[in-house]
C-alpha cells in the first residue's frame, strides 16, 4: 500500500511540475506547439483578447489563412498570437478571440463600441 501511495504521489508531483514548466515555457509565445501545450495545461487560464484584422501572413492551398499579430486584452496587456481563419478575413475589422494562452478557441467580429477602452486605445 505504501509503495502504491508513493508511486501515485510521485506521479502527481511530476505532472504538476510539467504543467508549471510548460506554463513558463509558453508564456507570451505564439505558435502551434505553444497552442497545443496551453490547450491541455490546466494551469493556463481562458481569456479574451482583441485584434484588428490585417492581410494574412500565409494562405495554404485550401484557402486557410494564417495570421500572426499582436493581440491586446481588456487591461491593455499585449501578447503575440497566431491563429488560422477558415478563409481570408476582411481587413481592418475588430475580432474578439477566446483563447487559452496561445491556443485560440474561437473568434468573432465585434464593433469598436464593444471593445474595452484600453484595447481600443491600443488597436486604434
Amino acid at each position: 500500500m505504501k509503495k502504491l501511495f508513493g508511486t501515485l504521489l510521485t506521479g502527481v508531483l511530476l505532472l504538476g511540475a510539467v504543467c508549471v514548466i510548460t506554463l513558463q515555457f509558453t508564456k507570451d509565445a505564439p505558435g502551434e506547439i505553444s497552442g497545443i501545450l496551453d490547450r491541455f495545461n490546466p494551469l493556463v487560464p481562458t481569456s479574451e483578447v482583441y485584434i484588428k484584422t490585417k492581410a494574412p501572413d500565409a494562405v495554404n492551398s485550401y484557402g486557410t489563412a494564417t495570421y500572426r499579430q499582436t493581440a491586446v486584452d481588456r487591461n491593455g496587456k499585449t501578447r503575440k498570437i497566431e491563429f488560422n481563419g477558415l478563409s481570408e478575413l476582411n481587413v481592418d475589422r475588430y475580432l474578439k478571440l477566446k483563447n487559452k494562452g496561445a491556443y485560440v478557441e474561437t473568434y468573432e467580429e465585434v464593433s469598436a463600441k464593444d471593445l474595452p477602452e484600453k484595447a481600443l486605445a491600443y488597436l486604434g
